[in-house]
């Protein structure tokens, strides 16, 4: 088969080629192109050494990215392409990477070292190489390691949860001795930052074929995720369900996790940042909230948790409970035309604030809030329209012993 390559790309492995030197694009960018689909990012195998590199491409802006390791980031009218040498891989003592890596001249000592056949894949305008069946795996939806999957995990253990992720975004099984290596080899990942973990967990959630994977490897979740031993299988299926409808991370995170703990102390444990643990925690707490379907209840909800918030609430409620749709729906309606009319529903919204009540002559100090507060729902509740004038002349009328004496 021919893939259409970059123009920039293609002109890094000519560059490399009149330079007497072997070049392919190699791994995921042949692995997407054999599929089907547009590669994020080419990477480039050559049999030139780091330094070589730098050579070739002295007309080029260089930086080098991981130069200990053979990687040069070549810039070509301003896309960055990562150039290795090709490499054999030293011992790996951590689980993660290789002590040393050793240069070599030859593609197949390179091809060897990767995790999956589907990823050890080289392709030039010569053609494709691929030593390990990894077009017929891409063919027939097999994530398999290349080798002996013992190796190739005690290699590097979040290959673990690579292969779970793969598996689930390309929608592709597990060899049999890959998936009985996962299983025996769970452990490795407590070995393993749990930054990596979360970025490879993320990409399984979000991926088509997350349930199977995740019903099917839930052992290996739980080593880094212990809190979901408390959900029973049927729990566990429902929520797994309810999330296929939901295409944000944040939202599939509230239902996974919602009432398996701490919802905040899981996040920060697996270091999610500030804004997914506040929004994730706050939507997991209102889940079993009831929403009622009238004018005065949303306002009031959105005055609480903010438009965004509700609206993504209402999403899992949807998708969560099914006896609630036509209300839910119907609580939709009723929140967008109150966005879309200017209703007032918030401090923001109130057509006064704290400036103006201390010019009518209230002091300043916390009593402000509280009748600011106490007008907002007045308004809420249809009682006050939400005119300045009108707001002013209430407070006044309560008094409420705030007025200078």
């Amino acid at each position: 088969m021919i893939i259409k390559i970059p123009r920039e790309v293609e002109t890094a492995l000519n560059i490399l080629h009149t330079n007497s030197f072997e070049a392919f694009i190699v791994g995921g960018c042949v692995r997407d192109s054999i599929m089907g689909k547009v590669p994020s990012d080419w990477d480039v195998a050559t049999s030139a050494k780091p330094e070589e590199i730098l050579l070739c491409f002295n007309k080029h802006k260089t930086i080098e990215t991981g130069i200990k390791h053979g990687t040069v980031t070549v810039i070509i009218d301003k896309m960055q392409i990562e150039i290795t040498s090709y490499r054999i891989d030293g011992e790996y003592t951590d689980n993660r990477r290789p002590d040393d890596v050793f240069f070599t001249d030859k593609i197949e000592f390179d091809l060897k070292r990767r995790d999956f056949t589907i990823n050890a894949l080289a392709y030039n305008k010569n053609g494709i190489i691929d030593l390990f069946g990894g077009f017929d795996d891409i063919q027939n939806k097999i994530v398999k390691c290349v080798g002996c999957p013992d190796e190739r995990f005690n290699e590097d253990g979040l290959r673990i949860l690579r292969a779970l992720r793969f598996a689930s975004v390309l929608n592709f099984n597990i060899e049999e001795k890959t998936s009985d290596s996962i299983y025996k080899n769970k452990a490795l990942l407590n070995n393993i930052s749990i930054e990596r973990i979360n970025i490879e967990f993320n990409k399984l959630i979000m991926g088509s074929n997350y349930q199977s994977i995740l019903l099917k490897y839930r052992e290996i979740i739980e080593v880094f995720l212990p809190e979901i031993k408390g959900l029973s299988s049927e729990e566990l299926k429902y929520r797994l369900y309810s999330m296929k409808a939901l295409d944000s991370l944040t939202l599939r995170l509230a239902v996974l996790f919602h009432k398996i703990g701490s919802t905040d102390e899981i996040l920060m444990n697996l270091k999610y940042d500030n804004k997914t643990v506040k929004t994730v925690k706050l939507l997991t707490e209102n889940i079993n909230e009831k929403i009622y379907s009238d004018p005065v209840t949303i306002k009031k909800w959105l005055n609480r948790i903010n438009y965004e918030n509700l609206s993504n609430l209402i999403k899992i409620k949807k998708a969560l409970f099914d006896y609630e749709y036509e209300e839910l729906t119907s609580s939709e309606t009723i929140m967008e035309e109150i966005i879309a009319t200017n209703q007032c529903y918030s401090l923001k919204t109130l057509s006064v604030n704290g400036q103006d009540l201390i010019d009518a002559g209230i002091p300043k100090g916390k009593n402000i809030g509280m009748v600011l507060n106490k007008v907002l729902n007045e308004v809420i509740e249809g009682k006050l329209e939400n005119k300045k004038d009108i707001l002013l002349n209430y407070i006044y009328d309560k008094g409420m012993g705030l007025w200078k004496q």
